[in-house]
């Protein structure tokens, strides 16, 4: 295998529609949220959930925070969360005081079932957050069934997620919130951003999610000339996508298509070349089509994914592993870190491969080859 030039595990893709769309943004002077361009980046969002309830945010961590507020979530409460995911989809609920319990993953996926969320259920459940995991999706007609079943809000963090289907559906419209990231490393990106969707028409809710993006006022009915003043209503913090990262997004999300188109290419080069070693294919469901954003496997052994990844960096072709689970985080125990066996066994065998905008043909076929040579 011949030897190029270092390949990236991620590169930024700015669209010539992003320069456009910034130029503007600077030229209108309105940097702040709320400006022409979060309307237009929120249209687009909505045009793929299905509805106007989008909210942009600085982050895929403020839109799970608000969406905790909303919630009104407290020391009594529990909310079950995935023990592999990023922390951000437990912090979010632990700063409300909320009871953080871990739910086991399976291998297959890396994601929740409804078996694996019912085992960690009590009566003091309030709520559970399902992580859509490298961009695909968690099977959500049975964890709606169970929760529906028990009373228990869904949450979805859909952080990689933006773009994927299940069942026909956008991913991120089947619980009562979902959050997006569009961090820099995400599939669709405005340099560091989120979005907070409410699947709900309930207006009581929307007003309250409108006050928390107020900073905790009631600015929004001032705005609409239904007070006089406005005042502090409630505990809150500066949640907002300013205009000028919106108008970063807006580029991108006019690109969208493109984007996927190409990720998915490469997720599925990936898999046909792939497909015979002795791996575990990280596959979405029949129902669900991703969005690309992640091609990943799990080794035979740890040992394996060590050699691997050790092989990769010497040869600069960019494979990455992903973070520890929660339950064996150093933060464990300050909460129900219970056994979660198929997140145990099967973290430490995952590898993760590059697919953005910027890998060439060349560089998917490097890695191909070194990985066929290295597990083949």
């Amino acid at each position: 295998m011949s030897a190029g030039q270092p390949i990236r595990f991620h590169a930024a893709h700015v669209p010539p529609a992003t320069h456009d769309a910034v130029a503007a943004a600077l030229a209108s002077k309105h940097l702040r949220a709320g400006g022409g361009f979060s309307s237009k980046a929120r249209a687009l969002v909505g045009a793929h959930v299905g509805h106007d309830r989008v909210f942009l945010t600085n982050s895929c961590t403020s839109a799970l925070e608000i969406a905790a507020l909303a919630l009104d979530l407290g020391p009594e409460d529990e909310v079950v969360v995935p023990s592999f995911t990023f922390c951000a989809t437990a912090t979010a609920f632990a700063r409300m005081g909320a009871r953080i319990i871990l739910a086991d993953t399976d291998p297959a996926t890396m994601m929740v079932t409804a078996e694996t969320l019912e085992a960690r259920f009590t009566s003091r459940t309030r709520a559970v957050v399902v992580v859509h995991y490298g961009g695909a999706a968690a099977p959500m007609t049975e964890i709606r069934a169970l929760c529906e079943r028990r009373g228990v809000v869904i949450l979805e963090d859909a952080a990689q997620a933006y773009g994927a289907t299940q069942d026909g559906r956008a991913v991120g419209t089947a619980g009562l919130f979902a959050a997006f990231s569009f961090h820099e490393t995400k599939i669709i990106s405005s340099g560091h951003g989120g979005a907070l969707v409410l699947n709900s028409d309930d207006p009581v809710l929307k007003d309250r999610i409108e006050e928390l993006l107020a900073r905790g006022t009631n600015y929004p009915a001032f705005a609409r000339k239904e007070v006089s003043h406005y005042e502090w209503t409630s505990v809150s913090s500066s949640f907002e996508m300013p205009d000028l990262n919106a108008a970063l997004l807006y580029g991108q999300l006019r690109h969208a298509s493109e984007i996927l188109l190409k990720c998915r290419a490469i997720w599925a080069y990936y898999e046909k070349r792939l497909s015979r070693l002795p791996v575990d294919i990280l596959r979405p469901d029949a129902a669900t089509r991703a969005n690309g954003y992640s091609f990943a496997f799990l080794c035979p052994d740890r040992e394996g994914a060590r050699r691997v990844l050790a092989g990769s960096d010497r040869r600069g072709l960019g494979l990455q592993s992903h973070y520890k689970p929660l339950h064996l985080s150093r933060y464990a125990g300050h909460i129900d870190a219970a056994s979660c066996p198929g997140a145990s066994s099967s973290w430490a065998r995952l590898v993760r491969l590059p697919v953005h905008m910027g890998l060439r043909p060349e560089d998917a076929a490097r890695i191909c080859a070194f990985l066929e040579t290295e597990l083949g």
